[in-house]
């Protein structure tokens, strides 16, 4: 697997199945996750995977772990300093609960750290 580099809703091709690719490691490998809701996340991503293309599903996933990642526990491995700098500005729906589902380069950044903790990268 390749690092995520920022890509956007709409875009399509290699960058995005990379990043869909990405986000599928970490629904199978990050602990915490029921096996419902890892097949239902699949399910809901498949048809995106399938053309490589970066839309709704994509970035639903996308605002989950933007969520995550800036409420990530200090126990599952400790976020370093510059990974707390660049999640604690990332937006956060309060209605949705979910990031914005954009991928930034800090976004990218910070999917690629969680990468790398659970051995994709």
């Amino acid at each position: 697997m390749k690092e995520i580099k920022p890509v956007h809703m709409g875009d399509s091709g290699p960058k995005v199945a990379n990043l869909q690719n990405g986000l599928l490691f970490l629904l199978f490998h990050e602990p915490g996750i029921s096996d419902n809701n890892r097949e239902s996340l699949r399910r809901l991503l498949g048809p995106e995977l399938r053309t490589r293309t970066y839309g709704r599903a994509t970035a639903e996933l996308v605002g989950i772990y933007q969520y995550q990642l800036k409420n990530w526990p200090d126990y599952l491995p400790r976020a370093p300093q510059w990974l707390k700098e660049i999640v604690r500005d990332m937006p956060i729906s309060t209605n949705t609960g979910r990031g914005n589902g954009d991928v930034d380069g800090g976004t990218a950044r910070a999917l690629n750290w969680l990468l790398k903790k659970f051995g994709a990268l």
